[in-house]
């Protein structure tokens, strides 16, 4: 441990040369380097240095607890049950600037053939110091935008400034939930499933709710909405808004494009239940909603652009606005609409495919999964756009959780099954 309590002046200044270097080191660690300045120092002060020898081994399951890197030496990772299943770690290398461990079972450990000297950092204090420094963070998001794209932003800017938001509901399903919720013979389950069949009525719904709410009451659920707004108000709500809000595109691009995002949303947010069903700390009704509103940016972006058709008549330049915009749209959206933090992380985080995951698996953890898995079997662009799962961190955690990123047919088989049930009480 490093001790700043000695009285010694040599002492000090070896304490101070080690502080020093360890702060250095840190600056360039993932994910310690995410920390600023002063939470560095904090975390630094509880580091942990650890001596090893050849007969020492370090159990995996045994390390979930801390973040640990290669200071001297060199150290292997070995896979009991898969020898060839070895990753060689040397200080001074880009992989020393990675955790040694990134899986923690039991037949994993970590030996050195030699001697080596490691660090520990505390995980539970990283996810601490991040959280409130996210907290307080300001975060400046800065986007090269077009012309076109500030046709359409500047619309939106108005909108929000008139107070006249409305985001369009699918023509086909709108009537049919108008028509199904009009008998008033669903029970609450069946009625909340309804709701959020369709990402603009979703949003408008809860929405509704939200303003009910006490501060800080938000709800993340649409039996929740349901429950505040009462059933006869839901009801109505399910007719006022698909009739009012009828969507009906200016030119085929723009037609083609939303087909795309209404089936990448309803995907989604299949997929995200899924996946919340092997996660006990997650709802599945929860993660469906919040995958179904991960992308309603674009949704606002498209309702505004099918204002602008002669604009937004090629499908290169309609798919870079939506790019552009549909995430700093879509957080403002949901900010200004009350929905809870875990809505506007899942928006803003979900298309960071290479950002560290740290701590318990999220919401936006499933958004980015599902999203992984619709581009690797339907992408919507010939160029694709979303990296391979064998590049990222984040199928490493998931398969630890029993979610299979490399098996993307049986995900959306399973997704298919619950959008069969859907479809089923919607006809």
């Amino acid at each position: 441990m490093f001790n700043f309590d000695s009285k010694s002046s040599a002492a000090t200044d070896t304490i101070a040369d080690d502080m020093g270097q360890l702060l250095a080191l840190a600056a360039k660690l993932s994910p310690i380097s995410e920390l600023n300045e002063a939470n560095r120092v904090t975390i630094c002060k509880s580091a942990t240095v650890i001596n090893m020898n050849r007969s020492t081994d370090i159990p995996a399951n045994k390390e979930h607890r801390w973040f640990t890197y290669v200071l001297e030496g060199e150290v292997e990772v070995v896979n009991s049950k898969d020898k060839e299943d070895t990753d060689a770690v040397a200080s001074g290398s880009d992989r020393a600037l990675q955790p040694v461990l990134k899986e923690f079972n039991q037949h994993v450990a970590v030996k050195t053939k030699t001697t080596a000297q490691m660090v520990r950092f505390g995980r539970e204090l990283f996810d601490i110091l991040l959280n409130e420094q996210q907290k307080n963070a300001t975060k400046v998001h800065d986007i090269r935008v077009t012309e076109d794209d500030n046709l359409i932003f500047d619309s939106i800017v108005q909108a929000f400034q008139d107070k006249t938001i409305a985001l369009p509901c699918q023509a086909d399903i709108g009537q049919r939930i108008a028509s199904l919720v009009s008998q008033g013979t669903m029970g609450i389950p069946e009625l909340s499933r309804i709701l959020a069949s369709d990402p603009a009525l979703t949003a408008h719904t809860l929405h509704e709710a939200n303003k009910l709410a006490s501060a800080g009451e938000t709800t993340q659920t649409m039996r929740g909405a349901i429950t505040r707004l009462g059933v006869e108000s839901a009801n109505q709500l399910g007719v006022k808004i698909p009739s009012e809000q009828k969507w009906k595109a200016a030119n085929p691009v723009i037609e083609l494009h939303m087909a795309n995002y209404q089936k990448r949303a309803t995907i989604t947010a299949a997929i995200c239940k899924v996946f919340a069903k092997s996660l006990p700390h997650l709802s599945d009704e929860r993660a469906h909603l919040i995958g179904l509103m991960a992308d309603v940016g674009e949704l606002m972006i498209l309702g505004h652009a099918n204002n602008h058709p002669d604009k937004f008549s090629d499908a290169e330049t309609l798919r870079t606005s939506a790019k552009n915009l549909r995430e700093i749209v879509g957080m403002w959206l949901l900010s200004a609409w009350g929905f809870n933090e875990n809505f506007v992380e899942a928006v803003e985080s979900a298309r960071d495919f290479y950002r560290n995951h740290t701590g318990e698996i999220s919401y936006a953890d499933l958004v980015t999964a599902a999203l992984l898995t619709i581009e690797s079997e339907m992408p919507e662009e010939e160029n694709k756009s979303i990296p391979s799962v064998v590049n990222l961190l984040l199928p490493r955690k998931l398969q630890q959780a029993g979610i299979d990123l490399q098996n993307p047919k049986q995900i959306l088989q399973d997704a298919a099954l619950e959008l069969k049930q859907l479809h089923v009480l919607l006809n």
